[in-house]
């Protein structure tokens, strides 16, 4: 299978391309970062430089491949509602629309953010009702994404991984490096909250899959098991001999002081991310599990790398 990877340079997409190009799949990857790009190719991937919002730039290249797996978006806790529609829902459409018409295979990746606003934080299914609020822009792009690609592409795959991490991961692992280095994140719960995540391996093997399926639909995926947030925090603190957070603030105030550096922030011309936001807040002090019944029955999924051995893994590379 000839399999094109859009967002290539980035954490997954480029984990993607060098687990399936080393498997002896034949891969096309795609992104921005002439850097990250070059390490592809050094890997044995097939990679070309494009801007996705530039639909003339990749286009051509879906008449060499078999399939796509649509893993470019622009992932954030802060930004601009254009960037985000332009860059989610206007580009996944547009990679949807690209795929029906050659009847590629399409795996898309979405998130299970979508869920944050329902109220609903065990167990939670794929058929969960969701809008029409969302707990960010983000989440709103993602779901909108959600529904192009199901317009345009019906018989198309995506999947929900929550909380990807895994050595190299960009965003999780860093931002709370970040935090607990500046000394100031506070203890926002008195009792430890569950949560699950996704080994980047494990999203990997979910999408490839759903790749060798043609199994349409959305589907949760995780690494299967609850992990509580603040002793993993902890664990990281000793791993990086940090302070561990130990004074306590209560999460309803530092979420509203949050809302009001948003609003104070957006009022900047360029927009700068605040040092704290609401929705990285409630990440924190809200968990969530995923019910997975229907990515085990009807794509097959296990997950090939457990929590325990993945978060060692990624602390071993920061110790």
């Amino acid at each position: 299978m000839r399999v094109l990877v859009t967002g290539a340079t980035g954490f997954l997409g480029g984990t993607a391309a060098r687990l399936w190009q080393s498997a002896e799949m034949d891969v096309v990857g795609v992104g921005r970062d002439p850097v990250q790009g070059a390490a592809l190719q050094a890997a044995g991937v097939e990679w070309v430089q494009v801007n996705l919002l530039n639909r003339g730039s990749w286009e051509p290249l879906f008449d060499r491949v078999d399939a796509v797996f649509h893993a470019a978006a622009l992932s954030s806790l802060w930004g601009r509602w254009p960037n985000f529609y332009r860059q989610n829902v206007q580009v996944s459409a547009a990679v949807a629309e690209a795929c029906a018409r050659r009847g590629l295979r399409l795996v898309h990746v979405s998130t299970p953010s979508v869920y944050n606003a329902t109220g609903w934080t065990q167990n939670v299914g794929e058929d969960t009702p969701l809008g029409p609020t969302f707990d960010s822009l983000y989440a709103k792009s993602k779901y909108q994404a959600e529904v192009a690609v199901q317009r345009a592409c019906p018989d198309a795959c995506l999947i929900r991984p929550r909380g990807i991490y895994g050595v190299g991961d960009t965003s999780i692992v860093p931002r709370l490096v970040r935090a607990l280095r500046t000394g100031h994140l506070p203890r926002l719960t008195r009792t430890e909250v569950f949560t699950e995540l996704t080994h980047v391996r494990n999203v990997v093997r979910a999408a490839e899959l759903a790749l060798h399926s043609r199994v349409a639909g959305i589907f949760n995926v995780t690494d299967g098991v609850a992990t509580p947030i603040w002793h993993t925090i902890d664990l990281l603190a000793d791993t990086l001999n940090l302070t561990c957070p130990r004074r306590y603030l209560s999460p309803r105030l530092v979420e509203g002081a949050a809302g009001v550096l948003e609003r104070v922030y957006a009022l900047h011309p360029a927009r700068p991310e605040p040092p704290i936001t609401a929705s990285s807040v409630r990440l924190l002090t809200r968990g969530m599990t995923l019910d997975l019944t229907r990515a085990r029955e009807r794509l097959g999924y296990q997950p090939v790398i457990s929590p325990p051995e993945g978060l060692a893994e990624v602390l071993r590379s920061l110790a």
